[in-house]
């Protein structure tokens, strides 16, 4: 490794802990490289082209297009219908407004594949259902954001898109095998529910519905509802791509709210597009800025090092995956998926698959792994983004969520030391893992 390599990695994880933007940390350590070494100096163009090749994959269409339908099912009102077919069937449990909190993410996470968009567009109406039923006042808060993370794991998928054009893997199979994992993390975000339910006492809604009241909140449902089917039932049966199914997704929606409701203003359809445009541009610049970063460290020869090591070691793929899983979760504090996912996903899989790991299994353990980095201080942005919407004490946030962090990280290591719970349901679908 060379002292222009090391110099490099030092300016960028001290701009990273100095609290600098992601894009100009990564940016600004790329481009030192080609000072720092002067026989690189030549080869400067290169970084313009990582840059713009590095962005430029058909499969990352999906990613604003994914977010943008996320965006105007908020707009439209379909998420307050999926959040009132939820609480009709949990409501009156106890506990009951926090498992329709878990669920309506789940469902939610179905379209848009974003965690963030799902607290944006949610939170605020979860948080205020449990403040009205007299919850803690940090608890609703930790269980909006942590339960937000199953979004970008269930699929739709915008990190396991990321995998799939990083390494070149099907990004189909990606979403089948994610499906498992993210159900046990809504089981595993249940439980503990059902835990503090019976210890605390968590509230138990009074509200009841007639036979009528029940069948207008099921038809009003429907819609929103079949989008969930449509986007992942055409992916899943092959009938359009995950880049296809994004694109159907807006139109969907579009459609829907012409037809039904027509709550879509101008002005609402143009701070969809803004807040599209702006958190999908910041993904694609961190994507462009990495794969520069991933050109430095293949001409560095540091894959070919680290496989060195690997084989020279002798380690065992168990104890590799672990020592993976506490590098990326102790990254994950500081670092965001999107990085993870660019500087790690290709320097890693080959390792990994070279020692006979399916790379779809790996794929999804990182997806779980960079996801938990979101409700893992002092990074956490899904904790900053609820404690935004809400105004309530980030410190206090944090403290509550880490029972539901915890049973994060034991379903991440169960699905990394039981691969079946990943490539189980691909395989029995005939599907290359």
């Amino acid at each position: 490794m060379s002292i222009a390599l090391i110099i490099v990695i030092v300016l960028l994880f001290g701009l990273l802990l100095i609290g600098a933007p992601v894009i100009m940390a990564i940016g600004t350590a790329a481009m030192s490289y080609f000072f720092i070494k002067p026989e690189m100096l030549s080869n400067l163009m290169m970084y313009p082209h990582r840059l713009f090749t590095g962005m430029d994959s058909f499969i990352y269409l999906c990613i604003p297009l994914f977010m943008l339908s996320g965006e105007l099912m908020g707009k439209t009102g379909l998420m307050d219908k999926i959040v009132d077919f939820c609480r009709l069937f949990v409501g009156r449990l106890r506990g009951g407004i926090a498992y329709v909190t878990i669920l309506a993410n789940m469902m939610f996470g179905c379209i848009s594949g974003s965690g963030i968009a799902c607290i944006a567009a949610l939170g605020p109406i979860e948080v205020s259902m449990m403040d009205a039923e007299g919850y803690d006042e940090n608890f609703a808060p930790a269980i909006a954001a942590t339960s937000a993370l199953q979004g970008p794991v269930i699929p739709p998928s915008i990190p396991a898109v990321m995998f799939a054009g990083l390494t070149s893997v099907s990004v189909g199979t990606m979403f089948v095998g994610q499906i498992i994992p993210g159900v046990l993390l809504g089981l595993a975000h249940i439980l503990l529910v059902a835990i503090f339910a019976k210890k605390w006492g968590l509230p138990k809604s009074e509200v009841h519905y007639t036979k009528k009241e029940v069948l207008q909140i099921v038809l009003r449902s429907l819609g929103a509802l079949f989008m969930v089917i449509l986007v992942l039932g055409g992916i899943l049966s092959g009938a359009f791509t995950a880049t296809e199914a994004s694109a159907i997704a807006v139109i969907y929606v579009l459609v829907l709210d012409l037809i039904m409701s027509r709550k879509l203003t101008r002005q609402q359809l143009w701070e969809a597009l803004k807040t599209t445009a702006s958190s999908s541009a910041t993904i694609y610049l961190i994507i462009g800025f990495t794969s520069i970063i991933g050109w430095i460290l293949a001409v560095e020869n540091v894959p070919a090092m680290i496989q060195g090591w690997v084989y020279s070691s002798n380690i065992s793929p168990y104890l590799l995956f672990f020592l993976f899983n506490v590098f990326i979760l102790f990254n994950g504090m500081w670092i965001s998926d999107s990085a993870q996912m660019v500087l790690y996903a290709p320097l890693f899989t080959p390792i990994f698959v070279s020692m006979g790991c399916s790379a779809i299994h790996v794929g999804v353990v990182m997806v779980v792994n960079v996801m938990i980095g979101m409700i893992t201080p002092p990074f956490g942005m899904a904790l900053y983004t609820v404690a935004g919407v809400t105004g309530r004490n980030l410190k206090k946030i944090v403290k509550a969520s880490l029972p539901f962090t915890a049973a994060c990280i034991a379903v991440l290591f169960a699905i990394t030391y039981f691969p079946n719970l990943v490539i189980w349901l691909p395989r029995m679908m005939g599907l290359q893992i």
